[in-house]
């Protein structure tokens, strides 16, 4: 099976992977187990297209593969594409592999694929055929063992009409002496319509070449060259070649010579450029050969003779005999021969040989065989030239030329010398004749029409012959088309018109016409129409009697230059959702046209097509065809062609274009472009309406408070709404067209839970804000948008209104407040924060308590909450800072005083605390409720940071060192900044004028190095405060300055070191007393001073030479070699030789580091794979040894080399990724898209790319989706989906996301990482994001719609069964498929589900205890029947309905409903009386009820009268009791 090019071998792994993602771990094992890292992936490229190639000749194409594993012969096969089908074509390693059109071909080696190496193949194709045109891939089979690369490329082949044309049109054969000028010419064009270039060459083939000589070339560039062997002549402008008008191309050599002798022919080659700007051979022809003979001179004896030329006396009139002769006056040429030549014009018009043959031009032998001239040798010495009824053209300057010549024994003739006459002109005077001549044209002639042009005769008496002429420019001579005869014959037609289709025709009335089919460009200019009049002698010989001309200038028009076409439309500025029709008009000549519509959409720069129809007729849509519709009108004069967009989206406004091509033949001959045509697109006139709220809204704290925006008009009914309120200056929430509420900044940490917006009504937008707080006073904006979809199923905006509300939350009068008072602290670094936050006047009610967060306002950064403290006692640590969280002390010794303490203070501690207190209150049905808010004062707290106290004694020392013993160098500290403070201790090593290099380290956590490997350093630290280093068994090397360096660290409470200052000791200044001294001392080094700039990456090569007087072998040497950084104090050991041969490296530099040793005196060291951080000097130190008679190595000298100065530049990326920002709206019948990723440019051939895609939704950060690493390993994020990675090209990377949803709404892009790999590191060169694709998916409304009609329903023993109907009233798609679930309820019970009909057509039933039967008497009606009815049946009964809708291969659910409900009741057998009718139960209870109630209300109606009639009769003293208006004396009166 053929493999899928550009890399979909690559896909179906990916996608193996995703879906059979138990055995992903299994493959990455594999894959890491087989990965060589010192490989690449695979390319495959074959020679770029488009390719224009003419048919009939061979062809080569190279394809070659790289990067590859395995076999190192590859197999290659090459494929043609037409259209959607695939043609196997031939391939490396199956016979069997071509189709049956390539079958034959194949077998008799006309296609055959030739090996170059390997790895790199030509295809050939020795006789290129029509059908051989199109998309060529080749591909390479995997012997990787691994998909990783591209195992495909392709090219465009297109295959073209062979045009070229080259004909010679002077005689077959000349014969010219040595010294003889050669002139000779040929024909050569070309009518292919791509943009070709001509080379043509004169060949000479002699009789002793076995191959022919090239003699010159005009090459394609139109530079000459000469062949090899005529270079000198060239250089001296003996031989020369000229381009006269378009076609004819002239060779001119002025001296011939015997070596010319041969046959001459002409060759032209016709060239294209292909697009890798090389040029190509596509076409060739070569002409007929003109034979050339080439006498040679022979110089003997030369005596002297003088040459005189006579004409014919007196005026000559037209008619007359003109009489030239031409005598020779020899003296001492005994035995020798002449050969004369009349010349005219310097042009030759007849000659006699020394043999006495007669030979005439071309020109004049028309004249001759029709007896009008003829030449004669009357004596010895005398050559007579006559021209019988001379003509007007006869007329000019005469002159001889005589050669004297030889004939040897063999009777061949060599010439001597040569004489001229002195000219003499002849002028005659045109006879006056009747004869008229009138060239008439009635049409322009067009390319590709017949030329046809009259020559009308008149005043004629005699038989007719006519010459037709014609040249390109007025600069050249005329050349001949074609002739007719006086008898009607036609002849002499010229050398561009032989394959032509030519004819010259001749009326009765004295008419010719001249008729050239299927003109040409190249046939404008000049045509001469030349009529002869003859007369018959009394001899019975006919005569030319008169001859007349006329010239006339004939244009033939181009196609593409009388083409005229235009681009215009009715209504260029038209709503949305209205009809556009675009009318594209040609006029021009007759021929097959193509067209092609392109479109500019509106603020983009890049055209894209819509549809091309070909000459042919085929078509081929580009964009969605339902978007557009093509009509073509066909008319006398012009051609239509007219594009309707039936309804215009804002997708379609833009720039509009059509490109008409013409043909002929099939060969084009026009492109044309029309003008660019703007659409605009309107959107509709908003109506939307808002109603204005209430402008002033107040509540209190701890209510609810609900905000209107209301839309009382809308422009249309499907309108939809973006919804924004806004806090202040701040979103608050916003709602898409989906209705997906989305919360903004203003909402906060808290807030989003007391808001929320409600939708009522379908154009009300309330927006709810729960348990206010005054905090929520403000100034809240609700902004509406409203948007229409337009016919392709994009929304777009229409226009943005807002109403405004102030709300205003009061507190309920409280005496809570909370201590304002600011306050400063300043506390030590590492010691403790205590922080207050009091109530003022607090409650003595128990009821009351108190919540609190605690905030951090850090310095010139946001707020972050610390703790919370809820009425309730509950406490929550809401610390952004783990190590913070730790340190934290909170506590509340008595009601309304709050403590936190910080331990351990820090510096990011410093900053501004305050707290948010909230008062609660329990009421008496046990609910909290709040009752006031405040905010304390502000705590500004700075966390003063431990100073440096570090002090090292610095006491300068000098000591002389025995030989073999040992120093100590003490490094003593005077005090420190903390008692936990902990010290680095660096001891350092100096030579006098240079910078000191490290020689041991004792780190702050206990571990120690050492950078001198052919010494035991002893470290001791004896106190806390001193540190001491011991140098044992020293030698002269050992001479220096030494000190310490002290380093004081101090660990954090966030467990991070910090640094508290650093000190440096004294120095001790070290000599070294040697027993024999430096006496034996023998070299030196070379101190050259070197530069060094290289590219990051790159190796550089460092070189110590020793300048040795003598060659001794007891000498060794020990060497190290020392690394400073620029602007350091001290050299970094990269190595050390030992003179004992021990090698040892720096371990952090050793992988990077190659030493050597090419001789005894130099010493090299390969620094690889350099970085910036390589950059600084770099030196090397020599220690000379001499191994003495017992066999002990002594150190006799010592020296250094001069700097080698090393600058490591960046390598500066090119890298470039295509940042085209796209927009992608995705329909529910689209199941997938992809995000694509090209690299337009990168910085090396040889880089490696690895390419991660992101996902990015509003406000949040981006999410990582895919990577292919540069190590060719692939990685998803997204396990839920199985995202399709693919790699078509080496710089083009494809990310397919399937199964669309709503959630993948967002914007997507690509990251791209350029790696190089170089002595197996990997080192990053740069990176690039891409342009951003915006995906929107639209989600479509549900229309499901299921009855849901109530209702109830008795059951008897009669009945047996009972069936719950499930109709769906309406739907969504036209090709739905539903999933139906039946649900039984019971009271105080979840519904549990019966019986599901899936969408896919099975059937699930979840009560196996019952023959539960379905069925589906139409596509929406489903039922399902209940048999064996118990009482266990009574209960609510419903169904709910899915629809869903199969799109490639994936379902996707469109929306769902439930229908009403069936209420079953069932009768048990014995009380069927009873409950006849449910409502009988209830009755026993209602009507006892009943009773009870009207007798309690009997009873207090006959209380309430007793009362009255008591009162009644305490009527006046209640009065007088209840009367103080009028006091009276106190008498008393019996009441009762």
């Amino acid at each position: 099976m053929r493999r899928k090019a550009k890399g979909l071998i690559c896909l179906r792994m990916v996608d193996l992977w995703c879906q059979k993602w138990n055995l992903l771990l299994l493959f990455c094992l594999i894959g890491l187990l087989q990965w060589d890292l010192c490989s690449g992936q695979r390319l495959v490229q074959i020679q770029e297209g488009p390719l224009y190639r003419v048919k009939g000749y061979p062809i080569f194409i190279s394809c070659n593969v790289s990067g590859f594993k395995g076999s190192p012969l590859q197999d290659f096969q090459f494929i043609l594409k037409k259209g959607n089908i695939d043609i196997n074509m031939i391939s490396t390693f199956d016979t069997d592999f071509p189709y049956r059109m390539y079958s034959d071909r194949v077998t008799n080696k006309d296609i055959e694929i030739q090996r170059l190496s390997g790895s790199s193949v030509l295809l050939r194709i020795n006789d290129l055929m029509e059908e051989d045109a199109g998309d060529l891939f080749c591909e390479t089979l995997n012997t990787d063992g691994s998909y990783f690369g591209s195992y495909a490329a392709e090219t465009k082949l297109n295959v073209i009409a062979d045009t070229l044309e080259a004909s010679y049109s002077g005689s077959p054969s000349q014969s010219l002496s040595e010294g003889d000028p050669l002139q000779l010419e040929c024909q050569v064009f070309s009518q292919t319509f791509q943009h070709t270039h001509l080379s043509v060459t004169w060949f000479l083939h002699g009789e002793e070449d076995e191959n022919p000589r090239p003699v010159i070339t005009l090459d394609k560039d139109l530079t000459v060259k000469p062949g090899a062997g005529f270079e000198d002549r060239y250089g001296s402008g003996l031989i020369s070649m000229d381009k006269v008008e378009d076609t004819t191309y002239r060779l001119k050599m002025s001296q011939v010579q015997q070596s010319d002798q041969g046959k001459f022919f002409c060759k032209a080659i016709e060239w294209i450029q292909d697009p890798d700007r090389s040029w190509t051979q596509i076409a060739y022809k070569t002409t007929p050969a003109c034979d050339v003979e080439i006498k040679l001179l022979v110089a003997p004896d030369v005596g002297s003779f003088s040459v005189n030329l006579k004409v014919s006396k007196g005026p000559l009139k037209e008619g007359d005999t003109l009489d030239i002769r031409c005598s020779v006056n020899a003296q001492n040429l005994p035995g020798h021969f002449f050969s004369v030549t009349w010349l005219k014009n310097q042009q030759k018009v007849a000659q006699i040989g020394s043999s006495g043959v007669l030979t005439v031009s071309d020109s004049y032998k028309e004249r001759e065989n029709a007896a009008e001239m003829k030449a004669v040798k009357t004596s010895q010495m005398d050559y007579l030239l006559t021209i019988r009824s001379a003509r007007t053209e006869d007329q000019g300057q005469y002159q001889c030329e005589v050669w004297q010549e030889n004939m040897n024994e063999d009777g061949i003739f060599t010439k001597i010398q040569k004489k001229m006459s002195s000219p003499e002109t002849v002028s005659i005077t045109a006879k006056e004749s009747d004869l008229a001549v009138l060239m008439v044209m009635n049409d322009m002639v067009t390319e590709g029409d017949a030329l046809r042009v009259t020559c009308s005769v008149t005043g004629f008496k005699g038989p007719l012959s006519v010459s037709w002429q014609h040249k390109k420019d007025s600069g050249v001579s005329f050349s001949d088309v074609i002739s007719l005869t006086h008898e009607g014959v036609m002849k002499d037609v010229g050398a561009r018109y032989q394959r032509r289709n030519i004819q010259t025709l001749h009326s009765p009335a004295g008419n010719f016409t001249l008729e050239i089919g299927a003109a040409a460009t190249s046939d404008s200019g000049e045509y001469k129409c030349i009529v002869s009049e003859w007369t018959v002698q009394s001899n019975g010989e006919i005569k030319k009697a008169n001859t007349q001309s006329q010239e006339k200038a004939i244009p033939v028009n181009s196609v593409e230059s009388l083409m005229r076409m235009s681009l215009k439309s009715r209504t260029t500025n038209v709503p949305i959702d209205s009809p556009v029709e675009l009318l594209c008009t040609v006029r021009g000549p007759k021929a097959s046209l193509a067209v092609r519509w392109m479109f500019q959409p509106h603020n983009s720069t890049v055209q894209t097509n819509i549809l091309s129809i070909r000459h042919t007729g085929e078509m081929t849509w580009t964009a969605d065809q339902r978007n557009y519709q093509l009509s073509i009108q066909a008319q006398p004069t012009e051609t239509r062609f007219i594009l309707m967009i039936p309804r215009v989206s804002k997708k379609q406004e833009g720039q509009y274009q059509c490109q008409v091509d013409a043909y002929q033949n099939d060969v084009q001959k026009a492109e044309k472009i029309s003008n660019s045509l703007a659409v605009t697109v309107q959107k509709p006139v908003s109506k939307m309406r808002l109603n204005p709220p209430t402008p002033h809204l107040e509540t209190t704290v701890n209510t609810d408070a609900k905000l209107e925006c209301s839309v009382t008009k809308t422009t249309t009914n499907t309108s939809r709404f973006t919804i924004t309120w806004s806090f202040g200056s701040q979103m608050l929430l916003t709602m898409d067209l989906d209705a997906v509420v989305k919360f903004g900044p203003a909402a906060g940490l808290e807030m989003d839970q007391r808001i929320r917006m409600d939708i009522r009504e379908k154009q009300s937008f309330q927006l709810n804000i729960q348990q206010t707080r005054t905090s929520d006073s403000g100034k809240y904006d609700c902004e509406v948008e409203e948007w229409l979809q337009d016919p392709v199923g994009d929304w777009y905006s229409l226009k943005k209104m807002s109403v405004s509300t102030e709300l205003v939350v009061k507190q309920e009068a409280s005496d809570f407040k909370m201590n304002k008072a600011s306050t400063q602290l300043t506390v030590e670094e590492g010691k403790q924060l205590k922080l207050k936050c009091s109530v003022d006047g607090i409650v003595s009610d128990s009821t009351f308590r108190y919540s609190l967060n605690w905030v951090f306002d850090r310095y010139q950064s946001s707020s972050v909450p610390l703790l919370t403290y809820s009425h309730d006692g509950r406490l929550n640590y809401n610390s952004y800072d783990s190590e913070l969280e730790r340190r934290l002390h909170f506590f509340t010794p008595e009601l309304g005083i709050f403590y936190l303490n910080i331990h351990r203070a820090i510096e990011e501690d410093t900053g501004r605390y305050y707290c948010q207190v909230q008062q609660y209150q329990l009421d008496c049905k046990g609910k909290w409720s709040l009752k006031a808010s405040d905010k304390s004062g502000f705590t500004s707290v700075t966390v003063q940071l431990t100073e440096s106290k570090l002090l090292v004694h610095k006491e300068e020392k000098s000591l002389k060192a025995i030989l073999h013993a040992g120093f100590t160098i003490d490094c003593v500290i005077e005090s420190r900044s903390s008692d936990a403070s902990l010290f680095e201790v660096t001891w350092s090593k100096a030579q006098r004028g240079e910078p000191p290099v490290i020689i041991f380290n004792a780190s702050r956590d206990g571990t120690l190095q050492s950078t001198i490997n052919d010494k035991d350093l002893v470290f001791g630290h004896p106190k806390a405060m001193h540190y001491k280093l011991t140098v044992p068994n020293v030698n002269p090397t050992d001479t220096g300055l030494y000190h310490c360096q002290v380093v004081e660290w101090i660990q954090t409470a966030a467990n991070k070191w910090r640094r508290l200052g650093e000190d440096k000791s004294g120095v001790l200044s070290v000599q070294v007393e040697t027993e024999e001294g430096q006496k034996n001392g023998s070299f030196a080094m070379v101190k050259n001073a070197k530069d060094l700039v290289i590219k990051e990456g790159e190796q550089f090569d460092l070189e110590c030479s020793l300048d040795v007087e003598n060659e001794n072998p007891t000498y060794q040497y020990s060497l190290r070699w020392v690394f400073n950084r620029p602007e350091s104090t001290s050299g970094i050991p990269l190595l050390s030789y030992s003179h004992d041969g021990r090698l040892q490296y720096n371990t952090e530099y050793q992988d990077r580091l190659r030493f050597s040793r090419p001789s005894s005196g130099t010493f090299r060291l390969e620094r690889l794979n350099s970085n910036i951080a390589d950059s600084g000097s770099y030196q090397c130190r020599v220690v000379q040894y001499q191994l003495d008679c017992e066999g002990q190595w002594k150190q006799m000298a010592e020296d250094k080399s001069g700097s080698t100065i090393v600058t490591v530049r960046n390598i500066e990326s090119k890298l470039h990724v295509q940042k085209e920002n796209r927009i992608l709206n995705i329909t529910k019948h689209q199941a997938e898209f992809t995000i694509d990723c090209v690299i337009d440019s990168q910085t090396s051939d040889k880089s490696f790319f690895e390419v991660t895609w992101f996902k990015v939704q509003e406000k949040e950060e981006p999410v990582t989706m895919f990577t292919a690493k540069h190590d060719g390993t692939l990685h998803t994020a997204i396990s839920e989906k199985n995202l399709l990675f693919r790699r078509p090209l080496a710089t083009h990377y494809k990310l397919t996301v399937p199964q669309i949803s709503p959630s993948d709404m967002g914007k997507y892009y690509c990251q791209v990482e350029e790696w190089l790999l170089t002595d197996n590191t990997w080192m990053k060169l740069g990176s690039d994001k891409s342009g951003e694709l915006s995906i929107y998916v639209q989600t479509e409304e549900s229309k499901l719609h299921v009855q849901k009609e109530n209702r109830m329903l008795n059951i008897t023993k009669h009945q047996a069964e009972f069936t719950i109907d499930c109709v769906i009233d309406s739907q969504t798609s036209d090709k739905p498929f539903f999933e139906v679930t039946w649900f039984k309820v019971q009271e105080k019970e979840e519904p549990v589900t019966m019986f599901t009909a899936k969408h896919d057509g099975t059937l699930h039933t979840a009560i196996s205890e019952k023959n539960l039967l379905f069925g589906r008497p139409l596509a929406t009606h489903y039922k399902l029947t209940v048999p064996q009815i118990s009482p266990s049946d009574m209960g609510k009964y419903y169904c709910q309905v899915e629809e869903w809708l199969l799109t490639d291969n994936t379902w996707m659910k469109l929306g769902s409903d439930r229908s009403g409900e069936l209420s079953i009741y069932v009768q048990t057998e014995g009380l069927s009386e009873k409950t006849t009718d449910p409502l009988v139960p209830a009755l026993w209870v209602t009507v006892p009820l009943i009773c009870f109630l009207v007798l309690v209300i009997v009873l207090l109606l006959k209380r309430d009268q007793k009362r009255n009639s008591e009162l009644k009769k305490k009527k006046d003293c209640l009065w007088a009791e209840n009367n103080p208006l009028s006091p009276m004396p106190e008498v008393e009166e019996d009441c009762s």
